[in-house]
């Protein structure tokens, strides 16, 4: 496996477990608005922390430090693109911090909370997908377009770094990480998980 097969495999596998998990979250949240599904908070914190631990400090920040500067220092056809994803990235901790506080007024029973949860994750996830979207249609085939054997192995080794629980048996906490993930892919759907389409 080369360099550049292995940084985007790395990238692209992180991109597909935090769908999952996302889409877990707005699963359950629309089925918890709906009154079909008891609010699970260990479950729903549970998913919480995993963003917080994984993508939003290892997987982010590795994009904007490692990968984004390596594209700017080789082509400018998409510096705007880049400003507005690093932009993104900055902006992603404040949403997932009014899910945590919609959260906590869900777990105090205040009335209206599961609906505004329901309602603040679907906004939530619409950005991810968004950005994700992004990466994969403009920002990695640039990369794959203008970066040299080196800049790849610079970022396969970068990331390689993260070990991410889900997928890194050898990760400080993996066996709990891994309990979660099996349960978040019985509530998602295929291609991400085992869950019955609706």
């Amino acid at each position: 496996m080369t360099p550049q097969q292995q940084a985007l495999g790395i990238i692209r596998g992180e991109h597909q477990t935090l769908s999952a998990v996302i889409d877990a979250l707005k699963h359950v949240a629309d089925d918890m608005a709906l009154r079909k599904l008891t609010p699970d908070y260990k479950l729903l914190w549970s998913i919480i922390y995993y963003i917080e631990e994984f993508p939003e400090t290892l997987h982010q920040p590795k994009e904007d430090m490692v990968l984004f500067p390596r594209i700017r220092r080789r082509s400018k056809d998409i510096d705007d693109t880049l400003d507005d994803l690093s932009r993104q990235h900055a902006d992603s901790r404040p949403h997932l911090d009014n899910l945590k506080t919609v959260l906590g007024r869900m777990e105090a029973d205040i009335p209206g909370a599961l609906q505004e949860f329901a309602a603040k994750v679907s906004t939530y996830a619409a950005i991810h997908y968004k950005h994700m979207s992004q990466e994969e249609s403009v920002v990695l085939p640039k990369a794959c377009e203008v970066l040299t054997p080196q800049d790849w192995e610079g970022i396969a080794a970068s990331f390689a770094e993260n070990n991410d629980p889900m997928l890194d048996k050898a990760a400080t906490n993996s066996e709990w990480f891994r309990q979660f993930f099996r349960r978040i892919v019985t509530l998602v759907p295929e291609p991400w998980g085992v869950g019955a389409r609706r």
